[in-house]
């Protein structure tokens, strides 16, 4: 088993490329399918990701404990992967009928249908990829290779085939090609890993995972429900043009987001094993360098991200965006909110078993999100569902506070915020006079991220951070 340094930088290569192909695909679909258009397919994905959700029924989040629990036992781990992915296949045909009733009877949807069935094979590839599996043995080898590889093709394909606004469905394929459709590689690899002659088939049970995937369905529900609410109220409420400004202003976040994500992949296996084993020692020493190492990352972030809030937009969406950079300011500061939330939960009271903390918090933020949508959005449009999804993050931040203290392996009181928070702000100042010189928009962008990249690091390294230590020793390695 690879030690969690590898998985990081493996992941870490993984996340790059996927940070890479929208930083890449995205400016140019933008340009190309214009606010509208954009709009239009976020909002489709939206309605095929809750059918996503149900059709998963909490099964990803529920296997990557499952299959790193039982990591070592082939015979037993072999059978509940099986299992899920037998179980995954039955609801998956559930999910397609649900995909046609849509398709046919919902008249906003029945407009686009080709669209929308294109963008439903999306159900199909989450539910044979066993994405699950590949996390909870720690292959993080694999999945990056091949997610570089798909991404490739699909960047590929983008520029050859969307030429036009008329080329939607066309994009639509590249959507789903790189982001679910590497995993029908994944399936067909399988095949390396599972050795189903000592399974008998009359033992399998498929129920058994019923109960205890249906109370962690409960919180997949709420967070999926979380994270299309914004795109399927702003589609209905303001339109499509609304959602185009809405997806451009929070791209640039997500980006964040998925670097502090892709460390919690790595994390969140490692955690499950040892709560199993019970080693409460090394269990906190993972969960450790897993906070300081997101608030090492995503305070600067953030701060970079408001400070050149303006130059972002313009160099990756384009003029037409200009509504987006409100957007961009008000969700920013989500990377952190989201970042910190994901460790207390996915890796500190998911493993330890405390999951309906986890539900409370998540349908507190839910139902925040919901009502500030439907008052801010008819008034601010897409700004208002920004600000209602922060407002929702700092609720679930302080639910899992409040309820889930007594789990932590640490006091709250022994994070140290602002060992990163005052070097960020001083990076944000000397970013936010450079913003004054009158360079064009690549030219600010690009002398703001290196600037500030460089004065983040020198502050940390005169104050001997230790991750800022880690990070030039890493580079000192590689050089």
């Amino acid at each position: 088993m690879a030690s969690i340094k590898t998985n990081i930088l493996l992941n870490g290569i993984n996340t790059a490329t996927s940070l890479l192909f929208p930083m890449i695909t995205f400016p140019y679909a933008a340009r190309i399918l214009l606010p509208d258009g954009i709009g239009t397919i976020n909002f489709l994905s939206g309605i095929v990701g809750y059918i996503v959700l149900f059709t998963s029924l909490g099964i990803p989040l529920y296997a990557v404990k499952e299959i790193a629990r039982s990591r070592d036992l082939k015979v037993e781990r072999d059978r509940i992967a099986l299992e899920i992915l037998l179980l995954s296949a039955l609801l998956c045909t559930a999910g397609y009928l649900m995909v046609w009733c849509l398709g046919e009877f919902v008249p906003k949807i029945h407009e686009y249908s080709t669209l929308f069935y294109i963008l439903s094979l999306s159900i199909l590839f989450t539910a044979i990829g066993a994405d699950w599996f590949y996390q909870g043995i720690e292959d993080f080898k694999f999945l990056t290779i091949r997610a570089i590889v798909v991404r490739i093709l699909s960047a590929a394909a983008l520029f050859i085939f969307v030429r036009s606004r008329a080329d939607l469905a066309y994009y639509a394929m590249v959507i789903v090609g790189g982001t679910v459709g590497n995993n029908l590689i994944n399936f067909i690899h399988l095949r390396k890993h599972l050795s189903l002659r000592l399974i008998r088939f009359g033992d399998l049970d498929l129920m058994r995972h019923l109960r205890p995937i249906f109370a962690v369905f409960l919180l997949y529900a709420a967070m999926s429900i979380y994270i299309y609410l914004n795109s399927t109220m702003l589609g209905f409420i303001s339109g499509d043009e609304a959602v185009g400004y809405f997806t451009a202003g929070v791209r640039i976040p997500q980006i964040g987001i998925t670097i502090i994500n892709s460390m919690a992949t790595v994390f969140l296996p490692r955690c499950a094993n040892l709560v199993g084993k019970g080693d409460e020692a090394q269990f906190a020493d993972v969960v450790g360098r897993s906070i300081q190492a997101t608030l090492f990352i995503s305070i600067p972030m953030v701060v970079g991200m408001c400070v050149l809030s303006a130059p972002l937009i313009a160099v990756f969406c384009g003029p037409a965006y200009d509504a987006s950079v409100r957007v961009l300011v008000l969700y920013a500061p989500s990377v952190i909110l989201i970042g910190v939330n994901s460790i207390l939960g996915s890796q500190i009271l998911y493993p330890k078993g405390h999951v309906s903390i986890m539900i409370w918090s998540m349908v507190a933020g839910l139902i925040v999100n919901a009502a500030l949508n439907a008052i801010l959005i008819p008034r601010y449009g897409a700004s208002g569902s920004a600000l209602s999804t922060l407002s929702a993050e700092v609720i679930m931040l302080i639910i899992l506070f409040t309820a889930g203290s007594r789990y932590f392996p640490f006091r709250i009181s022994e994070v140290n915020w602002f060992a990163y928070l005052i070097p960020a702000v001083i990076m944000g100042l000397v970013v936010y006079v450079l913003s004054n010189l009158g360079l064009s928009d690549v030219w600010h962008l690009v002398s703001g991220v290196i600037a500030g990249v460089l004065i983040y690091m020198l502050i940390l390294i005169v104050r001997r951070d230790q991750m800022a230590s880690i990070f030039m020793d890493f580079l000192r390695r590689k050089s």
